[in-house]
């Protein structure tokens, strides 16, 4: 028992000395989630076929947020109808840069995957 116990302390202590993920702060959008809803509700062009089709779901973006906060990477991760991926795409590459994620305050890349979600009852999308 003794040895786990070593081992236990050994790894107590690379914790503390490297961090730990309470000391990572994730990516975000400026201004936080109240301001990516707006940005996407003021931004989001439902597409007219999708409408008429009566088309609606939700698209799943995953993108990376770079060390200076810019986006690269940008997919549809989960997709719904190719003209509602489409905008979801445009939609995200039309976005501001984000606030990097941070770890120990260092910026580094983050991975981030956005709900889209489209919806004719409200023609907007929720986030």
């Amino acid at each position: 028992m003794k040895k786990w116990t070593s081992i236990l302390l050994l790894l107590f202590v690379s914790i503390q000395l490297f961090g730990n993920p309470e000391d990572e702060v994730k990516a975000q959008f400026p201004g936080g989630n109240t301001a990516l809803a707006k940005f996407l509700d003021n931004n989001l062009k439902y597409p007219e076929e999708a409408q008429k089709q009566k088309w609606a779901g939700t698209t799943l973006i995953g993108f990376t947020v770079n060390e200076d906060g810019s986006i690269s990477n940008i997919r549809v991760v989960k997709s719904t109808k190719l003209v509602l991926d489409n905008e979801a795409l445009r939609l995200v590459k039309t976005m501001p840069k984000w606030t990097p994620a941070s770890q120990n305050g260092a910026n580094k890349k983050d991975m981030v995957i956005l709900p889209i979600n489209f919806d004719l009852s409200k023609k907007n999308i929720m986030y």
